[in-house]
């Protein structure tokens, strides 16, 4: 059928049901007979869309300025291209939430092609959406209207107030802000390295450290788990370098300082640790800064970039809603971090002894480029990236366009000689997309080794249960809003539903909860390691994102996921059969009443042997690793 109107629904409000038109809405994953979901369009075609994303940030990249790709363009002194730290290739859909725009637009585009409306209407209040749907139209022949909806009244806050200053008024405040809260880091010990060729170096955050053992002085990372110790007792020595992150588990620099200097009493049993911050000073600042003002002058120099927002083979042009994320990455506070991050690591590297291994958390984040960058430079030996956690179909990080991953120009984006990989699933969707089997090495997933207790631990609790209501878990994300959406959907529930469980929250360790900003939840806050409490519930419900839902998926919880109505499906359980995927209040009653335990195979999705032969093998150069 030809529509004469099509839509696009970028509103709260419900669209109007016409037979005559169609409309496809922005937000959201409700369909009825003449309203559809761009989101859903994009599931349904979502290979070919993520392809078409990665392949344009690739040629991106190789667009040319002046007969130079802009990735030459962009060479700092000391030969790393400050391309591979922009949030274009960073593709983190929490810095970036136009990602997600540019992919509905792409998915927009075929779908105006394929249907060839007369005219197409956009209800929305967002300028910019506006900007690059009247090109769209102007190249395509159609006719356009734009019905500019309010923007509503906006808060006045310290925070509306430094995001309408111009970037590099934030880069500065934000600069400002991060010295003073970490200078005092500088008091770390950065001189007490192992040395030798059994010393290695961990590139890992100070966060999710264990309570128990950090009461008692002793460091252990949930993030690692038992690998440093099955390291130590085999005659390893390790170095780490943290990076400081403030959240509830360390509060302030002067907690963080203080455990690192317990740990580092015992630095033979505990490693020795230091913070990346502690090499601070002047002279990495002025350098920073330096760096800094002339990536100011290159993009002045680029004033035309906005033409290779045009992606091959498209009508679209990308500027208008990808043109913030340009400004920040180049003369904002992410410009300003990133430069500050290549003057540390290469004192940080150049300092230390020469270590024949390290290893590093890898979410291939900007930081992991100028680390990959001065570890090379300062001639270290190998390097593994571990992709500790999951990796999820639309978390864009771990993805890039084989042309990028396989070149071997100068200028090529820092890698890692391999990647250390947790499991089948996450082998299938890495070799799948593109990255070289030999730069794949099979690991144990360390964070997920606790499963088969906690598994044994709810069998036991189900048998002997003697309470009927439920006990429901609420897994929390490090970003606040999606915790708070699921929080006010729980607590939308009808009363009598709510008395019906029994509700425990477990928030993020970077992001805390506070139970009286939800008055209508009785619930309790929960603190404790994930597998220490897994086998108490029968439900989970979490935000879209978090990688929780996975461990309580895998401890055979019902699982209930909130998906976000303005984003893409993040779950680390898309596609996973028995699980709940819920919008609003309605959905979520349903799937709260319709609760039954899934039962996975473990072993379809991490390797978990807790002897940690994959493990032990990186390391078989050293003969003595028993």
């Amino acid at each position: 059928m030809i529509y004469q109107t099509m839509s696009i629904w970028d509103s709260s409000d419900t669209p109007p049901s016409d037979n005559t038109d169609i409309v496809y809405i922005w937000n959201g994953y409700a369909e009825t007979d003449s309203v559809y979901s761009l989101l859903r369009y994009v599931e349904l075609h979502a290979e070919r869309l993520r392809r078409k994303y990665l392949a344009w940030i690739h040629d991106l990249g190789e667009s040319r300025f002046e007969e130079k790709r802009l990735i030459d363009q962009l060479v700092l002194d000391d030969g790393l291209s400050y391309w591979w730290m922009t949030l274009f290739v960073e593709k983190s859909p929490w810095k970036s939430p136009s990602i997600t725009d540019a992919i509905r637009l792409f998915a927009l585009e075929e779908i105006v092609i394929k249907q060839r409306p007369g005219k197409l209407k956009l209800v929305s209040a967002n300028r910019s959406l506006h900007e690059v749907i009247v090109d769209l139209c102007q190249s395509l022949e159609i006719e356009y209207e734009w019905e500019k909806l309010p923007s509503g009244p906006g808060r006045l806050s310290l925070k509306v107030i430094y995001r309408s200053l111009p970037q590099p008024v934030q880069a500065i405040l934000g600069f400002t802000r991060y010295l003073f809260i970490r200078w005092p880091l500088r008091k770390a010990s950065k001189t007490d390295w192992f040395q030798g060729p059994k010393s290695l170096l961990f590139c890992s955050y100070f966060i999710h450290l264990d309570p128990d053992s950090r009461a008692n002085g002793q460091f252990y990372s949930r993030q690692w788990e038992v690998l440093p110790k099955l390291l130590h007792d085999n005659g390893f020595r390790i170095n780490w370098i943290q990076h400081y992150l403030e959240s509830s588990v360390v509060p302030d620099t002067g907690v963080a300082l203080n455990w690192v200097q317990r740990f580092n009493q015992n630095r033979q049993e505990q490693g020795f640790h230091t913070f990346l911050d502690t090499f601070l000073s002047w002279r990495i600042v002025w350098r920073a800064l330096k760096k800094w003002l002339a990536l100011g002058w290159i993009t002045c120099r680029l004033r035309n970039v906005r033409r290779a927002f045009h992606p091959l083979g498209s009508k679209l042009s990308l500027w208008p809603i990808m043109r913030k994320d340009w400004q920040i990455s180049m003369h904002g506070h992410t410009a300003l971090d990133n430069l500050l991050w290549v003057e540390l690591f290469d004192v940080a590297m150049q300092n230390m002894p020469h270590h024949e291994k390290g290893l590093y958390l890898c979410e291939n984040q900007g930081w992991e480029r100028a680390f990959i960058h001065s570890w090379r430079k300062h001639e270290h030996g190998e390097l593994i990236a571990v992709a500790h956690s999951t990796v999820r179909f639309w978390d864009l990080r771990y993805f890039t366009d084989p042309r990028s991953l396989l070149a071997h120009v100068l200028q090529a984006m820092p890698q890692p000689d391999c990647i250390a990989v947790n499991g089948p699933m996450a082998w299938r969707t890495l070799a799948g997309y593109g990255y070289p089997i030999q730069r794949l090495v099979a690991v144990e997933a360390l964070r997920y080794l606790n499963l088969a207790a906690v598994v044994e631990k709810q069998k036991q609790n189900l048998s002997r249960k003697s309470n009927p209501r439920q006990q429901v878990l609420v897994l929390g994300d490090i970003m606040p809003y999606p915790t708070h959406q699921v929080l006010w959907t729980l607590e939308s529930l009808p009363e009598n539903l709510r008395e019906s469980f029994e509700i425990a929250v477990k928030p993020h360790p970077g992001n805390m909860v506070f139970t009286e900003d939800y008055p209508g939840l009785n619930m309790e806050l929960i603190t404790e390691p994930l597998y220490k409490i897994l086998h108490r519930f029968d439900i989970a419900y979490g935000t879209n994102s978090t990688s929780a839902n996975l461990d309580a998926y895998m401890a055979g919880l019902t699982i209930i996921v909130h998906l976000d109505e303005s984003g893409l499906n993040l779950s680390p359980l898309r596609g996973m059969a028995n699980v709940h995927f819920v919008n609003n209040s309605k959905e979520l009653a349903a799937a709260m009443q319709l609760s039954v335990p899934n039962a996975c195979k473990r072993e379809n999705y991490f390797w978990l042997d807790a002897g940690l032969p994959r493990w032990r093998a990186i390391f078989d150069e050293y003969k003595d690793l028993g």
